[in-house]
């Protein structure tokens, strides 16, 4: 389940218990950059393509984080004329500039004046009155499905726009393309800035290369990430990869340990791989330098057979993350899968990667090739899928996604400043709410607990419910393993009724915090329409919660939400705690954007 301004909870909450961070060291997407996508909406594309186009850009822009600090994105169309239908300083939340690709309507017929995109990019995208940031890394990327009208105008408009600074990527799709325009238009070398594709369907096939590429621009790849982390990766050895294409991933493995920095204090790697039986080719304890390690992966052999990645998933949560096989307790655990198939049983693969995320795993997935199951790869993932999930068109192709792979890894490593917290939730349970958008509240708690590290050390969950009075669901403490509190959460029912938020906050600082866990932050979550009469009590006891020490939380649903009053509530400052939307459906995107803040020990 998702919120609607994007942003992972988990690490959003994660960044509320541990000092600011300097956006200038922030790793990954989050550089800055200012991005304009160039698209062909001349009539050879059509109106169905047309969507699939602009679903490749959001899906591009969700692997960004966005921000006047960070990623900016415009988005420029062209037939017979040129529009700028998104600029550069139009939308600074991801939020936002996603549903404003949505909307983007095509032009219905016309020639393809290429030439006449690109100068728009150039001269007029690219100014500082549509967002132009200066000592900013500029990036254009042409989407076409044929060839404009003028070679030789697009290719001289395309060496204009690299003359002035602008790195330029030419995306291809179709058998109507003229290569050579194309190769004309993007920046040397074609290998990192051309790309193509047999059909707009097959766009998603290079969102994740697309993406790597372009951060490689503006974020270089990571050398030695410092954070420590246990890292094992789950490769897949069946019949259908062929002995070639194995060893083509296992340098790709290697590469992603040449990022890393290796020791004791810091990342060990472990691997399995699987086919008919799965095998630990090594523990992660059992190297502790880089010329080791890449020397143990590349001597793996290839064995064929079937594709169990269940239980390859089921032996990496029971074994491999275990004190015996050398993980180190408090250290974050990271998953990497790579397959270029589907399983011989998906519902054992989505329940063991399950698993594997309610024991804090952060599950990575990469599919090669056109034979990958997308859904199912995207089942074994952490949330958000969008910076968890990569795909390869084919072996070759894993390198082009090695910046993004090492970045993400690194990033997770960072995120260990959970320590004791206890966290409530409380959810409003009025007849203002609704049975359905009450189990969508539910639906929220249950995503959180499958990605922050629950027990006696870690994070204890609390939630309650109120109407006109509080009461306790379950108690801060009361289960000390993810499943059991997602059991629990599946068990509490919607009742209807009127509301009286402030009992409820006063019912949860007096009852919610054991005593016994003097030293642990705490947390108070809200969940709220915001219909609520009793202003005074509300705001009297938000503080007295606030002077006790408790982080305060408000994110506002439905149609009754009332943003200043949610910011005399919720702890300072409001853009961290302070979340509201017109309705509950939005919401589920929020984890996307939450997701990018960046969040370090």
């Amino acid at each position: 389940m998702y919120f609607g301004t994007k942003i992972s909870l988990t690490v959003f909450l994660c960044l509320l218990v541990t000092p600011t961070i300097d956006a200038k060291k922030t790793k990954g997407c989050g550089a800055r950059a200012d991005v304009v996508f160039v698209l062909d909406s001349s009539g050879s594309v059509g109106a169905s393509n047309w969507q699939l186009m602009l679903k490749f850009v959001q899906d591009v822009i969700n692997i960004f984080t966005i921000g006047k600090d960070e990623v900016q994105v415009g988005v420029d169309i062209y037939a017979h004329t040129t529009y700028t239908k998104i600029k550069l300083n139009s939308y600074q939340s991801k939020t936002q500039l996603l549903n404003a690709v949505k909307t983007i309507s095509f032009l219905k017929g016309g020639n393809t004046y290429t030439s006449s995109g690109i100068q728009r990019m150039t001269g007029t995208s690219f100014s500082s009155s549509y967002g132009r940031r200066p000592n900013v890394p500029k990036i254009g990327i042409i989407v076409t499905d044929g060839k404009s009208s003028s070679s030789s105008a697009t290719v001289s408009a395309a060496n204009a726009a690299r003359a002035s600074g602008i790195k330029l990527f030419a995306i291809g799709i179709g058998s109507s393309i003229s290569s050579s325009e194309l190769r004309g238009i993007a920046n040397d070398p074609d290998s990192d800035f051309y790309f193509k594709v047999n059909d707009f369907s097959a766009l998603k096939s290079i969102e994740s290369s697309l993406a790597s590429k372009a951060c490689t621009i503006f974020a270089p790849t990571p050398t030695g990430c410092k954070a420590g982390a246990d890292l094992v990766f789950l490769v897949d050895n069946s019949g259908s990869v062929g002995s070639t294409n194995f060893k083509t991933t296992l340098k790709f493995m290697s590469d992603i340990v040449d990022g890393l920095d290796v020791g004791k204090d810091k990342f060990q790697v472990g691997v399995i791989t699987f086919h008919t039986p799965v095998k630990a080719e090594f523990n992660l304890d059992k190297y502790q330098n880089k010329k080791d390690i890449k020397a143990a992966i590349m001597s793996i052999k290839y064995e064929g057979g079937g594709t169990n990645t269940g239980s390859a998933i089921k032996y990496l949560h029971s074994t491999s993350f275990s004190r015996s096989s050398g993980h180190r307790p408090g250290h974050p655990m990271i998953g990497i899968l790579i397959t270029d198939g589907y399983s011989s049983n998906k519902a054992q693969t989505r329940e063991e990667a399950r698993n594997a995320r309610l024991k804090g795993i952060k599950m990575f997935s990469i599919g090669v090739g056109s034979s990958v199951d997308a859904t199912e790869i995207q089942s074994v993932a952490s949330e958000p899928k969008s910076q968890f999930v990569f795909t390869a068109a084919n072996f070759n192709l894993l390198k082009s996604i090695k910046t993004l792979v090492l970045s993400k890894a690194c990033e997770v490593a960072d995120i260990t400043c959970w320590g004791m917290t206890d966290l409530v939730f409380v959810l409003e349970d009025s007849c203002h709410v609704g049975k359905q958008n009450f189990q969508k509240m539910l639906d929220i708690v249950e995503d959180l607990v499958q990605e922050v590290p629950v027990g006696k050390g870690n994070v204890q969950v609390g939630v309650n419910t109120f109407r006109c009075t509080a009461s306790t669901a379950f108690q801060v403490g009361t289960y000390k393993k993810g499943k059991d509190i997602i059991r629990a959460v599946n068990k509490i029912k919607y009742t209807g009724g009127k509301v009286n938020t402030g009992k409820a906050i006063e019912y949860t600082r007096k009852n919610s915090f054991p005593d016994s866990r003097s030293k642990a932050k705490k947390m108070m979550v809200i969940l709220t329409n915001g219909s609520d009469k009793g202003l005074s009590k509300t705001l009297g006891e938000a503080q007295k919660a606030k002077n006790s020490g408790i982080k305060v939380m408000v994110i506002g649903v439905g149609s009754h939400t009332n943003q200043e009053l949610f910011k005399e509530m919720a702890t300072e400052p409001y853009n961290k705690y302070v979340f509201s939307d017109s309705s509950f459906d939005p919401l589920r995107n929020m984890r996307d954007v939450l997701i990018q803040r960046k969040c370090s020990a």
